[in-house]
């Protein structure tokens, strides 16, 4: 057999199975608009951690969840897939966006590259942004103000 058949056979196996792939609908995102199935996806990724709000994106495709004891949960589409990770404060680096009510978000510590997450709203920006930051911490009860609650 030619190198010339040969190539014209693989070329066209390929093209198959690319086409099986995407007309059984294989190629598809996952549309995650509802927070009900972002929470559920995300406790059958981590079953023991408490979630108390969530925050979605304005595509639906990834949401932040504030945690009880501090921490982020993560869930992000990916094709038929969901990736959920736990964000420790201060193990992201995060900038608002420019022209639109979001945030650029960069992983210190994880094989997620992150990315540009636009919400419906800046105050919705505003709120991921503490809780990626770990600022929300300082709305404990133990904390009555500029240092602390040592007032002599």
């Amino acid at each position: 057999m030619s190198i010339g058949v040969l190539v014209v056979l693989v070329t066209f196996g390929v093209l198959v199975v690319v086409a099986a792939v995407h007309y059984s609908g294989g190629s598809k995102q996952v549309d995650t608009r509802d927070p009900g199935e972002a929470i559920m996806e995300f406790a059958r990724a981590y079953p023991d951690e408490a979630i108390r709000s969530v925050t979605m994106t304005m595509d639906g495709k990834a949401c932040f969840l504030r945690l009880a004891d501090g921490k982020v949960g993560f869930l992000q589409a990916m094709g038929h897939h969901f990736i959920a990770r736990l964000i420790m404060p201060g193990s992201v680096a995060v900038k608002p966006l420019e022209d639109e009510p979001g945030l650029e978000v960069t992983f210190h510590d994880s094989t997620l590259k992150g990315g540009n997450y636009v919400f419906l709203n800046r105050e919705e920006a505003a709120e991921v942004s503490l809780w990626l930051c770990g600022s929300f911490v300082l709305a404990s009860p133990k904390f009555d103000g500029p240092g602390g609650g040592d007032h002599a």
